[in-house]
This record gives structure tokens, C-alpha cells and sequence, in this order.
């Protein structure tokens, strides 16, 4: 079933604002004009074809790529306007999801989630980081794995812990980079059902790039395709799905 939309408040301002947002490498334009608001409490999925941009604009987000122009605000602040201590107090309020989920190998589950602890709330003693720690890790149902190393973890599990290091900073908003690739059709589901549940739990802010439409279809309020380095399309899963334009209906078919 679809993710019902969530109402938001005149009172809650948006999350990211994006605004003519423009990049390039060299004479590869990819992405030409992208406005984007994602509101509290809501999930945006983006979609498109291979290489159309959706990666590059997550991570303009978070200050990993310099867009070429237009404005990108995230939690109210122009990113291209503030200061690196200012992008970095930012950064703390995001989570992060990687395709490849990105855990060092060299460090044990409890490792891998006190890390971004140790980064950002360095005031917390051991006794608090460890209920962290294993809050983090019952939110995702993998509390038996905490002293596990990444290696001895099956795909979905690595996915899982990844999103727990996520959630340990009780971040405001969640970027997905295609969660659920590389995973079979039930580990999939499970992780989808994982999102959303991260969703109603804690009211997160999200941006779910992925061209899982099971995924999509689970956990969006709104879906937005890039096609050509623009918001060709937006609507919710239903009503996208539906569209007679064939440039959309390809995704659906």
C-alpha cells in the first residue's frame, strides 16, 4: 500500500529547498534546472534512468559536490553561503545511507556506530554512547550482532547496520542512496518496511533515490523522476503510475 501523505504546518518550515539547481562536469550538463522541497515528516522518492543525476544531487546536499548555481537550503541554511564549521553542524542533523553502505571493515558492529558518536557528540560518556549503541541497533532488530564484524554479516544486515549508524544521531533528515540494491525481493521488502517505519517512529525528512518501484510504491509520499537533468515529472506512486506519457510509463511497465 502507498505511504499516505503526511500534512505538514505553516509552522514547519521545509527541510531542503532546492531552487534552479544547476551542474556540470565539464560538457556533461547533469543536472540543468532541479527545484525541490521536502517538507517534515516526509518521503521523496527520486527516480530516473542510469547517470541522470539523482547521486550527484544528494550529494550536493550534504556538500560533497559544489553545484554550478541556482540555491540549495538545507534546514534553512543556503549551503553555498555558510562556513565550513556551519556545513559540518549541518552534516550532524543528516543521516546518510550509502549504496554501499560504507561500514569499516576493520571495526566491529558497536564500533562502526559509535564512530559518528565520537564525531559529533563528544561530550557523551561510554555508559551513554553503549544505550545509543544498542537503541541504534534494536530500532533495526540486529542487537545480537553488535560485537559481529561486517564481513560475518549477510547483505541485508550490513544495510540494516548502515541505517542504524544513521539513526544513532537522531538525525532530522535521512538520505537513501538505492537501499535496496544488490538485495533479493524479500530482503528488499524488509528493508522498505525498515524506512518507513523509521518514518512514523521518529518523523523523519527523507530523500530515497532509487529505481526500486517496490520500494518506491512502500515508502513514498511523493515520487519526482529526473529525466534530461530536470523534474520531468512528480506525483504520488499511484498517480505516476498511471500517467499516459510514455517517458513516465516506462518506469511503470
Amino acid at each position: 500500500m502507498e505511504n499516505e501523505r503526511k500534512d505538514t504546518s505553516e509552522s514547519d518550515p521545509p527541510k531542503i529547498e532546492i531552487a534552479h539547481l544547476a551542474k556540470s562536469f565539464g560538457d556533461n550538463h547533469v543536472l540543468k534546472d532541479i527545484n525541490l522541497v521536502l517538507n517534515k515528516g516526509e518521503n521523496i522518492v527520486v527516480f530516473g534512468k542510469s547517470c541522470s543525476g539523482k547521486s550527484v544531487l544528494i550529494k550536493c546536499i550534504i556538500g560533497l559536490v559544489r553545484f554550478d548555481s541556482g540555491t540549495l537550503k538545507v534546514l534553512g541554511k543556503d549551503i553555498s553561503l555558510i562556513s565550513r564549521h556551519e556545513l559540518d553542524k549541518i552534516r550532524e542533523k543528516i543521516g546518510f545511507l550509502f549504496q554501499s553502505n560504507a561500514l569499516y571493515d576493520s571495526m566491529s558492529v558497536r564500533k562502526n556506530l559509535e564512530f559518528p558518536l565520537r564525531s559529533h557528540l563528544k561530550e557523551k560518556t561510554k555508559q551513554e554512547i553503549n544505550i545509543l549503541v544498542e537503541e541504534a541497533l534494536n530500532n533495526v532488530g540486529l542487537i545480537k550482532t553488535i560485537d559481529m564484524m561486517p564481513s560475518e554479516l549477510s547483505g541485508g544486515m550490513r544495510k540494516r547496520i548502515g541505517l542504524a549508524r544513521c539513526l544513532i544521531v537522531k538525525p532530522e533528515i535521512i538520505l537513501y542512496d538505492e537501499p535496496t540494491t544488490g538485495l533479493d525481493p524479500i530482503t528488499a521488502k524488509g528493508i522498505s518496511k525498515l524506512m518507513l517505519d523509521v518514518q512514523k517512529k521518529y518523523n523523519t525528512s527523507s530523500i530515497i533515490i532509487s529505481h526500486d518501484m517496490a520500494c518506491a510504491k512502500l515508502t513514498s509520499n511523493r515520487m519526482l523522476v529526473i529525466i534530461d537533468g530536470e523534474i520531468y515529472g512528480e506525483g504520488t506512486y499511484a498517480e505516476l503510475s498511471k500517467s499516459p506519457d510514455p517517458k513516465i510509463k516506462e518506469f511503470f511497465e
